[in-house]
């Protein structure tokens, strides 16, 4: 009958618990709770039209948490540092199509420009002539998608293909999407399974969905590029003087392609265009966005000796690549 017992979330609402331990107010709670189920209404309603229209491109996308290499039971790796791996995943709503970013940290960071570039590299081949416009569904973290080098980059992809790309942001605490069933897909797949390198990692995301396998890409530091060095706005902040609105109230951002970004800082208000326009110029078609990374990043010291450790309880076969990571001196 598929009957289980009820696993509380693991990280609930810090707006919820602290009403329930009496750290805020009613009026601030009920705030809360009306602008998550606004948001929730407004992704349920863009879920009913990207079903139905094929000339709308809806994405929902998200980090997962950070995977660590090697994972075995081996009591030797409790102690030592090892290698960060991350995930990106975006996941088109209507097709149910799933493509996941991989790299591990010596082959890129975990700044805006990185997730400006995975999305942008998704967007130029999903956004062919049937597209006219694209919503995206997102939390609120600031370094990875609510701010200026996200925008600049959707900013100019929407300059270039001519159409419309609006941003839409959950409430906080209140961000479960598509994308935290297709990680708890792959945490299952993973579980209980050796992990020597990053390779590993992406073989079991190819294999954690048979009927309709995850597309993944294994990225070097090639892959990425610099969206920090344009310079269409100077910010995205809403306002302009102390006691005015701020990056973190935006709820809805859209990137117009006369080059024009417009926000709400509630779902049922009219679209505001951004104050704080530059003065370099209008995004063009022929803009270049350089390279991030013209090398590998190093690892730490300290991290490349405890990775040297524990080539004892990891196979022969593997040793060479962690020998050849690059390392502070």
């Amino acid at each position: 009958m598929n009957l289980s017992l009820y696993v509380p979330k693991k990280d609930q609402c810090d707006t919820c618990i602290a009403y329930q331990t009496k750290n805020i107010s009613e009026e601030e709670y009920n705030s809360h709770i009306e602008k998550k189920e606004a948001a929730r209404e407004e992704k349920g309603r863009d879920k009913e039209r990207a079903l139905e229209d094929k000339s709308l491109l809806m994405l929902t996308l998200d980090l997962q948490a950070l995977l660590m290499c090697p994972k075995l039971e081996a009591s030797a790796l409790y102690y030592k540092t090892k290698l960060g791996c991350h995930n990106y995943t975006i996941f088109n709503v209507a097709t149910r199509q799933v493509k996941c970013y991989f790299w591990f940290e010596s082959e890129g960071d975990l700044t805006a420009n990185s997730f400006a570039f995975c999305l942008s590299d998704y967007l130029e081949v999903a956004v062919d002539d049937s597209i006219t416009e694209v919503i995206i569904y997102t939390d609120g973290c600031t370094y990875q998608n609510r701010n200026l080098i996200v925008s600049q980059a959707l900013l100019l992809l929407s300059r270039k293909k001519n159409i419309v790309i609006t941003q839409k942001i959950l409430e906080r605490g209140h961000t479960q999407m598509e994308c935290d069933s297709i990680h708890s897909v792959i945490e299952r797949a993973i579980k209980r399974k050796p992990i020597y390198s990053p390779q590993n990692y992406v073989d079991k995301i190819r294999e954690a969905r048979p009927k309709q396998p995850y597309e993944v890409e294994f990225l070097t530091h090639e892959f990425f590029k610099e969206y920090s060095k344009l310079k269409y706005y100077n910010s995205i902040r809403p306002g302009t003087r102390t006691g005015e609105p701020v990056v973190t109230d935006l709820r809805v951002i859209r990137y117009n392609p006369d080059g024009v970004i417009e926000y709400k800082l509630n779902y049922g208000d009219e679209f505001s265009p951004l104050p704080r326009r530059a003065k370099i110029g209008e995004p063009s078609p022929v803009d270049e966005v350089p390279q991030l990374h013209e090398d590998p990043l190093p690892i730490k010291k300290k991290k490349y000796g405890h990775l040297q450790e524990l080539k004892v309880v990891i196979p022969k076969d593997y040793h060479t690549f962690y020998d050849n990571l690059p390392h502070e001196n």
